[in-house]
Order: C-alpha cells, then structure tokens, then sequence
C-alpha cells in the first residue's frame, strides 16, 4: 500500500478505518464505500419513506460533499489517500462518516468522540434535524443504541472552573510539586490534540487560538498556537501567545512555591510551552532574553530533581524546520 498522508494515516487509525496490513488504496476504499453504503441503508431504516438517493445524498453531505456521485468519483481519486489537498474537500472528511461499533471499542474516547459530533452535526445539517435527535440518528447509523452508549458520560467544564490545581508532590520536602489536570481539562487536551495533530499549521493555530479565546489558561491550546505560529514564523505572535498563557497559569502557582518538575503532564506542557518561548525569542534576534530564560528554566527543573539541562536541550530540539507536509499550502481541517 502507497504511505498515507500522515493526517489520514493518524485518522484511519484513531477511528478504526485501517485496512488489513498490506492492503492496497483499493482495499481501504472499498472500506469506506462498505461503511457509507451500510450508513445509507440504517438512514433508510431510521427514516421510512426516504428514497434511496435521497439517503445517499444525506451521507454525501455528512461527508461536505454535495452528491454521492461526486463522492464516490473522489474516493477513486489514484492520490485520495496520498494527499491533502490545499484549501478544499480531502478524504478525511469522509472518514467520521464511515467509523461502524463493530470495529471501535466503545464508548468512544476523546478524540475519537470528536469526529462522531462532527459527523452528527453534519447530519442535523444535512436533515435539517434539531438536536438531540441528530445525535442519537448518529449514534444508530454508527451501530449504537443513542449517543449516550456511543460516547458514555462526558465531563463537564465550567466556564469558570480551574484547569489546573497546584500540589506538592512531596509534601514532607517542600522541594517539588506539579500542575495536576481536571478531568474536563484532560478532555479538552484530548479533543484538541484529535482535531489539530499533523494538521496544516494554520489549522493547528486558528483551531488553539480558538480555544484560548475562551481558555487563556490553557497549556495544551497555547503550545500547540505558539507550534505552529513558530512553524510559520510567526514568532512575535507566537511569543505573545505564550505570554499571555504562562502569565494565566501564573496565577494558579502560590508566590514563593515549590519548584514544579517533570512529574505530570501539565507540568511537561507548561515547561515545554517555557521552551517554546525561548525558540521565540531566539528568532526575535532577543538571545540575552533567550539565554536568561533557558537559565532559569534549567535551575527550575534542577531544584525539583529533574536533569534540567538535558530535558531543556531536548524540548528545545524539537522545533526543527518544519518537515515538507504542507508545501504552499493553506489547507484548514
């Protein structure tokens, strides 16, 4: 099988689309032309009385295609899978339509709960339906009972609720200690990280930026922004962002605390968004501010018993050039 656009390789795998291995296009095609049939018929099923071409159409447009002809003269495309194209249609957004219960354990996780919604919403579209009843369609068309057995009890997040909390993680030393994540935070880091992982930059930093409008706390939207904003260079933008999201956290972190180590995730998240700054202020031409900031980022993570330095070097040396996914291109999600 020719290699897959690392986006559409990443998707089949989180929605349970892969073929067996060593299968051909052919082979992953006819998958997903199986899966949008079989939606097609249980659309019919759920919906007396709707023609057959009728149902086709309805799938086509959960697919953001306007006619099933079209839809299948895309799929047989020799580059479908290979490509994504700039600024248009591109398979990956066929394959939420096509996940089925009977290859995907669920309740859905996080990331894959994410496209479901988008394959619902694409339908209430496509119907005209209001929800709940899109989503619970949905649900029955992917093999579930209602949406609530497809994607079991979610966490809720108040608009006002912390993201993060502060503890020691040895309350004995007072030497160390760590950001520890809400259960809806984890989410929103999992959703996010679905929607934007080996995206166009630009989709990675107008999807997070997105977020941050709302959440300006959050870590995870903040590094993967300043990423891809970096990736762009964009770096006043991108050292803007970190500012504002490091200085939010701030405010979680009592005065004259314990140092944070590399303990939990949000900890690595803050630290690396720390290094994303510096990456910044690096291309700002600012290398006294650079310097000083890696400075103290590395006696950081020395006071709470981490390598500082070698973790440093390595967070660092994770922004290279970026890799020729995207040549030219002002592809979005």
């Amino acid at each position: 099988m020719t290699e897959l656009h690392p986006r559409i390789a990443f998707l089949t795998d989180l929605l349970g689309l892969r073929p067996p291995e060593g299968g051909s296009e052919r082979s992953l095609t006819e998958l997903l032309l199986g899966r949008l049939e079989k939606k097609c018929q249980r659309l019919r099923d759920e919906l007396p009385g709707l023609t057959f071409s009728a149902s086709e159409a309805t799938i086509a447009r959960a697919c953001s295609i306007p006619k099933w002809r079209l839809l299948i003269h895309e799929l047989a495309e020799p580059t479908c899978f290979t490509r994504f194209p700039s600024g248009r249609w591109s398979v990956a957004d066929v394959l939420p339509a096509a996940v089925d219960v009977d290859s995907i354990e669920v309740p859905l996780n996080d990331g894959q709960r994410l496209y479901a919604r988008h394959f619902a919403m694409r339908l209430a579209k496509a119907l005209a339906l209001e929800q709940p009843a899109a989503h619970d369609l949905a649900a029955r068309l992917y093999g579930a009972e209602s949406w609530l057995a497809l994607v079991g009890n979610i966490p809720f997040l108040a608009p006002d609720e912390p993201l993060y909390t502060y503890r020691k993680t040895d309350p004995g030393t007072d030497a160390r200690a760590a950001l520890h994540s809400s259960t809806g935070c984890v989410r929103l880091a999992a959703e996010l990280t679905a929607l934007t992982y080996l995206a166009h930059p630009d989709a990675r930093a107008h999807a997070a930026r997105h977020v941050l409008t709302r959440r300006p706390d959050f870590l995870t939207a903040a590094r993967i922004a300043v990423d891809a904003l970096i990736e762009q260079g964009a770096d006043q933008e991108a050292l803007d962002c970190a500012n504002r999201t490091l200085r939010a956290v701030s405010r979680t972190i009592p005065p004259a605390s314990s140092s944070l180590d590399a303990s939990s995730a949000a900890n690595i998240e803050y630290f690396r968004l720390r290094c994303a700054r510096i990456i910044a202020l690096r291309q700002l031409a600012k290398f006294d501010n650079a310097d000083d900031e890696k400075v103290e980022l590395v006696a950081e993570l020395v006071a709470a018993g981490a390598p500082g330095e070698a973790l440093a070097t390595q967070w660092l040396a994770e922004y290279r050039p970026a890799q020729a996914l995207w040549p030219q291109a002002t592809t979005f999600l």
